[in-house]
């Protein structure tokens, strides 16, 4: 296929350019007496940014902290054979035991898609694979192969049985990515936390969490990387982005990307980015593609159920939409 396709590969450029908007956006904010340190994983650059600590206390700090995101990764990745997403979705077998985190993950997912109405859903790995995301080539699968992803995936196809165990659909499969990099922020602050780190922040590729002091964190106008949408101080709390820019192709004018409509299939296209602020990042990494899916007006009218989530949200047209207590975040 022809077209301009987003580079996904896993190579220190690429992900330099597939997260820069908001790593540009962090450095202009920085202190004089901030560390950091950025590393690979989990698909994209993470950075780690602590204040007010002795350099040799804080490099030993961030070994912990990318220590954690590594195990992090490997737990839930869909690629590493040794992990148990791995095994989970190259089983025959209907009835599969899962570790005890990948269960409460699962669980919390359950909670979400309910809430969501399906608009969030981590069953949707037949999907990435129709469409080649899960590799270096992506393309617009025939109709026909659509239609099998699309039947195979979906929530509905997995279960949560009493005693801990996942009963599941032959082919069902799980993919982890619009939840997996908040949860792994949110595990990398708490490493943060348990050092007494009084100021820290945590950026996996935009998804982001503070613990104290001022941040300022730039949030990628969809459609200039080198320009921002918004500039927020989230003030302890955490943010996360969808974007149709992070992982696409463009065919015949039309741009394809990765995060899909669960109920057909296809790349959700009324908005080009959406930006959450939640107590805790995972909430806030799948809120921001389940309001994505959503798109603007069922999306402004979900997030009224939850006064304490802020959102921005930018629709197909380039137009904002804001919650009201947005401006409380944003500085520029």
């Amino acid at each position: 296929m022809n077209g301009k396709r987003s580079p996904i590969g896993l190579t220190m450029f690429i992900l330099a350019i597939f997260a820069i908007g908001f790593y540009i956006a962090l450095q202009f904010a920085k202190k004089d007496d901030a560390l950091t340190r950025t590393q690979v994983a989990l698909g994209t650059l993470i950075e780690v940014q602590i204040r007010g600590v002795d350099r040799t206390d804080a490099w030993h700090i961030m070994d912990a902290v990318f220590a954690e995101i590594r195990r992090v990764d490997t737990m839930f990745s869909t690629y590493k054979e040794s992990g148990p997403v791995w095994k989970l979705n190259n089983t025959s077998d209907t009835l599969v035991s899962v570790p005890d985190e990948v269960l409460a993950l699962m669980l919390r997912c359950d909670t979400l898609t309910r809430a969501t109405r399906g608009a969030f859903d981590i069953a949707v790995q037949p999907l990435v694979r129709a469409w080649g995301f899960d590799g270096d080539s992506p393309s617009r699968p025939d109709d026909a192969t659509l239609a099998a992803a699309r039947d195979a995936s979906g929530w509905h196809h997995v279960r949560i049985s009493e005693d801990g165990r996942i009963r599941k659909s032959p082919a069902a499969m799980i993919n982890f990515g619009a939840i997996a990099k908040g949860y792994a922020v949110d595990r990398a602050v708490a490493v943060l936390r348990s050092y007494d780190i009084a100021e820290g922040l945590v950026n996996a590729g935009g998804e982001v969490r503070t613990t104290g002091g001022t941040w300022s964190i730039g949030i990628q106008h969809p459609r200039s990387p080198s320009e921002l949408a918004a500039v927020v101080d989230v003030h302890g709390r955490a943010i996360a982005t969808s974007g149709d820019y992070e992982q696409y192709f463009e065919a015949d004018g039309v741009r394809y990307h990765h995060i899909f409509d669960p109920a057909t299939g296809l790349p959700a296209r009324e908005c080009q980015s959406v930006s959450v602020i939640a107590d805790d990042d995972m909430t806030a990494d799948a809120l921001a593609t389940a309001v994505f899916v959503m798109g603007p007006a069922d999306g402004m009218e979900f997030l009224k159920q939850y006064p304490d989530i802020e959102a921005l949200i930018i629709d197909e047209q380039g137009a904002e939409h804001v919650t009201p207590g947005f401006a409380n975040y944003r500085t520029r």
